[in-house]
């Protein structure tokens, strides 16, 4: 993600990496905005990847429509506010993946990739 995306900065000894899949299928056309603790930390397109330091503990991560989007991706239709919970230790990684489908919408779950 280039650095004008990137909202936030983290801080700590765990990363969390995230992903977002390629093509139509993963939403294409509209960056999708993540969000940890409630927190905006990047508008991610299809295709990137980024790093986030995170202090060691239980993080709740998210995924919500483009909060800077302009024209149809301002009315962030289809984006509605996605989280799933993780536990993550001192000096651990853990990778996330963006993926979806045309029945579920955009979706962010745990990922080996």
């Amino acid at each position: 993600v280039p650095s004008g995306r990137i909202l936030s900065k983290g801080n700590g000894d765990a990363i969390i990496t995230i992903t977002r899949d390629k093509g139509w299928m993963a939403g294409g056309g509209c960056y999708v905005e993540v969000t940890i603790d409630g927190k905006s930390f990047a508008r991610i397109d299809t295709g990137e990847t980024f790093d986030i330091n995170v202090v060691p503990g239980r993080h709740i991560l998210g995924i919500a429509g483009d909060s800077k989007g302009k024209g149809l991706c301002a009315m962030q239709v289809g984006q509605p506010l996605k989280e799933i919970s993780t536990q993550i230790n001192s000096n651990e990684s853990q990778r996330f993946r963006i993926t979806g489908d045309t029945n579920s919408g955009l979706d962010i779950r745990p990922s080996m990739l």
